[in-house]
């Protein structure tokens, strides 16, 4: 199986997307899903936008204003091609993609749905600090998640392959075994 991924890494991506597309068909709480993270982390924009719009299109529908709900998607694979594979970049960058996504397709409510008043404004995004808990929450969970689990890797194969005694005059692997 890893010779298969290494040969082919783009499989892994698509498996990664079909999973985020079941993962969005009412097995999670709303809004809380590995979407985000899977914009952030899976370096293929296209591969995300067609999991997206293949969702849109198969189950939820387009609706006026989804143009705004697509920007705040952008900021996800955006934030993290920022990020730059470091970590402490990727913990910081990741909760302001969430944040940005709630502000943008938000900001498509208000304009169609809402009085263009600042009472109409502070309505519409008190309204929807639910759906950007459970977003943000999903990020986090799967995003960190995800860090956490690159960040055991690299130390457990790096603690692993650091372990092993090396004897430069000897095919012996323990220096002490002669």
């Amino acid at each position: 199986m890893k010779n298969l991924i290494k040969k082919n890494p783009l499989l892994l991506k698509v498996v990664a997307a079909i999973g985020v597309f079941i993962s969005r068909l009412s097995f999670l709480p709303a809004n809380f899903s590995p979407l985000g993270s899977f914009g952030f982390f899976g370096n293929n924009t296209w591969l995300y936008f067609s999991t997206i719009i293949g969702f849109d299109y198969l189950v939820g529908g387009f609706y006026k204003g989804f143009y705004f709900t697509y920007l705040g998607f952008a900021m996800y694979p955006l934030l993290g091609k920022l990020a730059a594979n470091k970590w402490k970049n990727q913990a910081i960058l990741l909760p302001l993609a969430s944040f940005l996504f709630f502000f943008f397709s938000n900001l498509s409510s208000f304009w169609l749905w809402y009085p263009h008043t600042l009472q109409g404004l502070i309505s519409c995004y008190l309204l929807a600090l639910p759906f950007y808990q459970k977003t943000l929450l999903g990020d986090l969970v799967f995003g960190y998640g995800y860090i956490a689990v690159k960040l055991f890797h690299k130390n457990y194969s790096h603690q692993k392959h650091s372990s092993l005694p090396i004897n430069n005059n000897s095919h012996s692997i323990n220096p002490t075994a002669d």
